[in-house]
């Protein structure tokens, strides 16, 4: 029994050491490292540059275009006349003919103006969304981050918890040999020792897998692990005090995407107000070939166009006042979406605030729990050696030491989750950084 007991301690000691050789990543470089990594971020990259194409195709919309057209053909049979004296056929069996025309835009209704607009609205959005999708994934890597964190602390705490154990188990038998104590005594310490050589173990999985999930969010390979370097300062949250939660401190990217979807709606509808109107546009061309024109003497010529050309579109049915109605009513609906998605922020901001107010009286209520539980440890440590107390009450102080420790290390952890889901809420820029 005793033999296992200690193969049992040395093997946990022993994974205890292969985690701490893990390899160390700071905060702020996990998250450079995952928002590099990124698939999703990447794609959102090539949908924004391709709607900043679109924009400048767009404003390229009010330029001349150029057309080319060539076309030559064989007829075996032409038209003719047929005269007293002699038959002229009309048009040559070879023909040839080339033809390039210029046309450019002078009044289109407002469309090409609007259209610009429109793209732009399109284009913001793309980045808001890429943005937006920066923000949830340095989110994600900071709250994995602090979870690595936080399963390390547990296995600290179990670890420090162990070394305790192992000191009362060295003390039952040093008082079981004066007399002090009974067999009874060192079977309970014996127990104590294998229930937190146990813990630690589970610990150490819980630990490994933390850090598993957040090697993948780096990009490191499968089955890589990384460990936090940082540790966590001190909580502060004296900045918070009376801090009042206004539209105006939300930065979110989704505000500013549902602002730009509102906008493009309202030009959408300006769209097809523009259907109302006609379009003129001017164009010159250039005409060589065979025989062209000059469809009798079946040489080659060429000649010049110029003009205006006027478009106009009625539909009798009033489809373009209905199509008109039907994009106001989009453009209220897409205003309703905003001030709602407002409101939600706002309060997702407030619960986050009120949170992390409560991780905070939390965490200096356990900083009192563990100091008064680390004394009481150390005193009853005292009367157990010298054989005034049980093996056994001192195993059980033993026991709310090592649950006020845990309670420590996670109420001081989880006041930095909560503020980095308050500075997500927020849409912070604090969340890139570290701690």
């Amino acid at each position: 029994m005793k033999g296992k007991l200690r193969l049992a301690v040395g093997l946990v000691f022993a994974l205890i050491n292969f985690a701490s050789a893990q390899s160390r990543i700071s905060l702020s470089e996990a998250i450079d490292r995952s928002l590099e990594h990124s698939y999703s971020i990447k794609s959102l990259q090539h949908d924004s540059l391709a709607a900043a194409h679109e924009l400048s195709a767009a404003r390229l919309a009010s330029w001349p275009t150029l057309s080319l057209n060539v076309t030559s053909f064989y007829v075996d049979k032409l038209q003719s006349i047929d005269l007293p004296i002699s038959t002229i056929e009309i048009g040559s069996h070879e023909n040839y003919q080339a033809d390039a025309k210029l046309t450019m835009p002078l009044f289109a209704g407002g469309r090409i103006a609007t259209q610009i607009r429109l793209q732009r609205e399109i284009a913001s959005s793309k980045r808001y969304i890429l943005e937006g999708e920066r923000l949830q994934r340095a989110y994600q890597t900071r709250k994995a981050y602090l979870n690595a964190m936080l399963a390390q602390a547990a296995v600290r705490s179990a670890a420090a918890s162990a070394a305790r154990v192992n000191l009362i188990n060295d003390d039952a038998k040093n008082l079981y040999r004066a007399g002090l104590a009974d067999s009874v005594d060192i079977l309970d310490a014996e127990l104590a020792l294998q229930k937190v050589a146990r813990a630690v173990e589970e610990n150490l999985t819980l630990s490994e897998n933390a850090s598993v999930m957040l090697a993948n969010l780096i990009g490191l390979a499968p089955g890589e692990a990384v460990a936090p370097s940082d540790t966590s300062p001190v909580p502060e949250f004296a900045i918070y005090e009376n801090l009042q939660i206004t539209p105006e401190l939300i930065n979110r990217a989704e505000s500013r995407i549902q602002r730009s979807r509102s906008r493009a709606a309202r030009l959408a509808a300006a769209m097809t107000k523009a259907n109302y109107f006609p379009g003129v546009n001017a164009f010159g061309g250039y005409s060589y070939g065979k025989p062209n024109k000059d469809v009798f003497n079946k040489s080659w010529n060429d000649y010049w166009t110029a003009g205006l050309n006027l478009y106009w579109e009625f539909n009798l049915g009033g489809r373009s006042i209905k199509t008109v109605r039907a994009a106001h009513e989009s453009v209220r609906a897409s205003e309703i979406s905003e001030r709602q998605l407002q409101e939600s922020l706002v309060l997702q901001a407030e619960i986050a605030l009120k949170n992390l107010g409560l991780a905070y009286r939390l965490y200096n209520l356990a900083v009192k729990e563990y100091d008064m539980n680390s004394h009481q440890f150390r005193l009853a440590r005292e009367k157990e050696r010298a054989g005034r107390l049980s093996v056994n009450r001192l195993l059980e102080l033993e026991a709310d030491l090592t649950a006020a420790e845990q309670t420590l290390q996670a109420s001081r952890i989880s006041f930095f989750i909560a503020q980095n889901d308050y500075l997500y809420a927020i849409g912070s820029p604090e969340i890139y950084g570290g701690l």
